[in-house]
């Protein structure tokens, strides 16, 4: 029998975080979420102790980490509700899930006021 390896293989996990529909909007600036992130993340206890060990970077409205410690969603979802908190954009703004693994978008809430005049049209057309 071969001796088992001691060593850990570094894993390396993607998220993308999509911003495209706030930052369309103008309601926030993908450069400053980065910032926040980049400022926030949290490495051996450590605020922006990033180093080598997480990337923040944002392409095309996409925000991509990279992470090779022990990183997870409900973090990046937990930073990112206490920056839409600091910027009072809490209450309009929220981090879901999309459909692909790793992957999250950043969607404002859908409004009663909304949903009333939907109903409202589609009493009209009948």
């Amino acid at each position: 029998m071969a001796p088992i390896s001691a060593r850990k293989q570094k894993i390396t996990k993607t998220f993308f975080i999509d911003v495209s529909s706030p930052v369309e909007n103008e309601i926030i600036d993908a450069a400053d979420y980065v910032k926040f992130l980049v400022e926030n993340i949290k490495v051996e206890g450590l605020k922006g102790n990033l180093g080598k060990a997480v990337s923040v970077k944002e392409e095309n409205n996409v925000v991509t980490v990279v992470s090779t410690v022990k990183l997870s969603g409900k973090y990046l979802k937990y930073l990112t509700k206490k920056y839409l908190k600091r910027a009072s954009l809490k209450e309009w703004i929220r981090f879901s899930s999309a459909s692909k693994v790793n992957s999250y978008k950043l969607s404002f809430y859908q409004s009663e006021q909304d949903d009333v005049e939907e109903e409202v049209e589609e009493i009209d057309v009948e």
